[in-house]
């Protein structure tokens, strides 16, 4: 009998102080009530890569022009700041300015003497929902909208700058990551973004208008954020 009292007090002391350490854990969010309290204010910074797809408009023979040949690539810097409602939803703004990679095709940046520069600006408002928001990974999905430049300055040698631009509405946005949480407070992880976009005005050397055959053209984005809430109750 001893023995067997021994045994099970033992086990409820085991019990009890794993109890304890759940509570303190500070991977774990906050619970009162039994549910998690989870909300405030959230930074979130991005980089990676972005392939372009798709059109910017169409040609005179009734094609094309690929995206790809206005810009090959970029390299993202996107920031995203927005209010985390509870422990699932979050829903904020976000700006991108994307170091713009040359095509080997430009008619103008291919002359000697002529130097190029290209970047892609993107702004707008997203949602994310957070599938674990209480587990180390916490796996998220995302839909948005907004608003996107594309800008090229070309510099030919001992001449004033020529700019151009092209920009139009981003109708929607889509967005899968995973943030793993270093801490309560900040996590980190890879992500993966797909825009829908259609630029409806341009300009060159100061002279703008609207373009009459617009085509569809998207963004394939991936890379890796990281993430910090500022406020967590």
């Amino acid at each position: 009998m001893k023995r067997k009292c021994c045994f099970f007090g033992a086990l409820m002391g085991v019990t009890f102080s794993g109890a304890s350490l759940a509570q303190t854990d500070p991977m774990q969010p906050t619970l009162v009530g039994g549910a998690s309290e989870l909300h405030g204010l959230e930074l979130g910074l991005r980089v990676g890569y972005g392939v372009p797809l798709g059109s910017t408009a169409g040609t005179v023979a009734g094609g094309s022009a690929d995206f790809s040949s206005s810009i090959k690539g970029m390299i993202p810097f996107w920031a995203d700041v927005g209010y985390r409602i509870n422990p699932n939803w979050y829903v904020g703004g976000f700006f991108q300015f994307g170091l713009g990679m040359l095509p080997s095709n430009s008619v103008f940046c291919n002359m000697t003497g002529v130097n190029c520069s290209e970047n892609d600006l993107r702004a707008g408002i997203n949602v994310h929902y957070h599938l674990l928001p209480t587990e180390s990974f916490d796996p998220w999905v995302g839909i948005g909208a907004g608003y996107e430049w594309l800008n090229e300055t070309i510099s030919p040698a001992g001449q004033p700058d020529i700019s151009s631009k092209l920009d139009g509405f981003e109708f929607g946005n889509i967005h899968l990551g995973v943030d793993y949480k270093v801490s309560q407070n900040f996590g980190v992880g890879p992500f993966v973004t797909f825009t829908i976009a259609q630029f409806a005005n341009s300009s060159f050397a100061g002279v703008s208008g609207s373009l009459t055959d617009k085509k569809i053209h998207e963004w394939l984005i991936f890379g890796i954020r990281g993430v910090y809430d500022l406020a967590f109750d």
